[in-house]
């Protein structure tokens, strides 16, 4: 019996590679998906307005706590309402568009690197996005990002096969305008910004000015405002302010980080664009060497040369546009994540296509070793870090979070602070992913010195593997510290009719409380947070609470359940008759109560 030889598995892999890639993803994306609680604030925020549009039957205004909320488009809380009138009220149905969308990233990065430079290219343009480091993560949290991402990419897959296409592709580009439309309503207006931004840099330096007739400018925008249009004007129609607040406030004026209520503290440029290497590790490592390999002369005129202007386009009108920006946070370069998937894929493409007696490449064999390095200095550190448990974790992780953030936006006064697992649970899980890392870019760095490209980028992927299966484990294993679904059962346990839960600060920092109690909250010194605007609407009244009136209905008849962060609030309620019950914590999350808890 004949041993295939490494070509010949190539060769099989790219004939069974875009079915196995698509449902390898799939299979490894869904799994375990609702095993965590939802994180607050973002997830418990995404998955309550949607189950709010279910019980309201109101698939036309958000509505946060069942109060009008502005500040997203819908298409995230249309499409995860969708999922629950299928699955249910869970976390798995809350992360499935998420977890959904990334999957169909990967399928359309395969299907625009295999239109520019061939299947393999696809194949490996999808095994890349797939296995990064980032992009795995940002699929397991709700958020409208990853969406928007996905459809980003169909936008720009339409485009490129109108453009570049040998004979013009009128339904292509007509769906670009589509997908373009529906990422407007899934983030807002930066769904035709960066579109504007690509696709007219390309225009400019190619100087190819023939092919604005193959833009379809006329149809295409009829078919944008067609899907776009209705829900903004239904909305400024139907609610008062609402133009004023999502397009200049939350459009504008955030872009500017001037917005009304600047709630959060925007990351430094230095810090954005470190996160931007992470988040796309490992593969950022070759990233230099394909952009240097491949930098695009202006006056090129072959498909793939002009498809590589047009993927480092798109990546810098993301990556460009936040950074210009002082508006930032972590996670908002993930619309590049395809593009620089691209980019790294066409590298490794070139470097597995025959070519006999070719010489090593040297930057990538300079990216294999400093790989190496990293996965070395990773080892002995994941050794050392019990030694932290001999300082307060708690305390050093409110400084790196107040350090990376900009101190004039007052964030050392407002620091989120976190805990963490105890170093008996989280020091072997970071022992077995570096020690596997090490073990595999050692191995891929062994492959790559022996000439075996394909055998290279196989071992990063079977890497990458158990290392993001690592990574689902610490996501469950940081829920008791950044979820309340603890909490929440208690309030489940012991609610009975006329108890009333109350939040203390922003709504959104306990949203999922509602999700999972199924009760309203009542809000106390929450006017500063993402409900501030909404407020100002009649269904608002009497939910909003000041001291007087908290203190007021802790002293009456009805228990309370109170969910507070705040270190000062223990201090507060001790002055108070009745003194607080202590029902329960979640990391820096406390449940109080003015009545013990009812016999039997």
């Amino acid at each position: 019996m004949n041993t295939p030889s490494p070509d010949d598995l190539v060769r099989r892999l790219e004939r069974w590679g875009p079915l196995l890639l698509l449902l390898g993803t799939a299979a490894f994306y869904l799994a375990r998906l609702g095993t965590a609680g939802l994180y607050d604030p973002n997830e418990g925020m995404y998955a309550e307005i949607p189950r709010e549009m279910v019980l309201l039957r109101d698939w036309l205004t958000p509505r946060f706590n069942f109060i009008r909320y502005f500040e997203k488009p819908p298409l995230l809380y249309w499409l995860t309402a969708l999922a629950y009138q299928f699955l249910g009220f869970s976390e798995l149905a809350a992360r499935l568009v998420t977890a959904l969308a990334a999957v169909g990233g990967v399928a359309v990065t395969y299907g625009i690197g295999r239109d520019l430079w061939g299947r393999r290219a696809g194949l490996v343009s999808g095994l890349i996005l797939a296995t990064s480091f980032g992009y795995f993560i940002f699929s397991r949290i709700v958020l409208t990002d990853m969406l928007f991402t996905a459809l980003l990419a169909v936008t720009f897959w339409g485009v490129l096969r109108g453009l570049l296409d040998p004979a013009p592709r009128r339904g292509p580009m007509l769906g670009a305008y589509a997908a373009m439309a529906l990422a407007i309503l899934t983030k807002g207006l930066i769904g035709l910004a960066f579109p504007v931004l690509t696709i007219g840099g390309f225009l400019l330096l190619t100087r190819d000015w023939r092919l604005l007739r193959r833009l379809e400018l006329l149809r295409g925008g009829g078919v944008f405002l067609a899907v776009a249009a209705p829900w903004h004007i239904l909305m400024g129609l139907k609610n008062p302010g609402f133009f004023w607040f999502y397009f200049v406030n939350e459009h504008v004026l955030r872009f500017v980080a001037k917005r009304h209520l600047l709630d959060y503290a925007p990351m430094p440029l230095y810090a954005y664009l470190i996160m931007v290497v992470v988040w796309t590790f490992p593969w950022s490592a070759f990233l230099p060497v394909a952009l240097r390999r491949f930098w695009p002369r202006l006056k090129a005129t072959s498909r793939e040369d002009r498809g590589f202007l047009f993927i480092l386009l798109w990546a810098a009108s993301v990556v460009g546009f936040f950074a210009l920006t002082p508006s930032r946070l972590e996670y908002y370069s993930m619309p590049a994540f395809p593009a620089l998937a691209l980019c790294v894929g066409r590298l490794w493409e070139a470097e597995m296509a025959p070519r006999p007696g070719r010489a090593l490449a040297s930057g990538l064999s300079y990216s294999c070793f400093g790989l190496l390095t990293i996965a070395v200095g990773l080892l002995p550190a994941s050794w050392l870090f019990p030694r932290l448990e001999n300082i307060s974790l708690y305390n050093m992780f409110t400084a790196m979070d107040a350090y990376s953030r900009d101190i004039q936006y007052g964030i050392l006064s407002n620091a989120e602070v976190y805990t963490v697992p105890s170093y008996e649970e989280l020091v072997p899980l970071l022992q077995w992913a570096t020690l596997i890392l090490l073990v595999g870019v050692a191995s891929a760095t062994l492959a790559w010195l022996r000439r075996r490209p394909a055998w290279t980028i196989a071992c990063l992927v079977a890497t990458m593997l158990p290392t993001l299966t690592f990574v689902q484990t610490g996501i469950v294993m940081f829920e008791p510290h950044r979820s309340i679904v603890r909490l929440a059962d208690v309030i489940l346990r012991e609610f009975r009719p006329g108890d009333q839960i109350i939040i203390e600060g922003p709504y959104e920092n306990f949203a999922s409380a509602n999700f999972y109690t199924g009760q309203r909250a009542r809000v106390l010194h929450g006017l500063f947070g993402d409900l501030e605007f909404g407020s100002r609407y009649p269904e608002a009244k009497g939910t909003f609470l000041e001291e007087a009136e908290f203190a007021g209905l802790w002293r009456g008849a009805g228990r309370i359940y109170l969910l507070s962060d705040s270190p000062s609030r223990i201090a507060k309620l001790q002055a108070l008759d009745p003194g607080p019950v202590v029902l329960g914590r979640s990391g820096k999350n406390w449940l109080f109560s003015n009545r013990a808890r009812p016999a039997g």
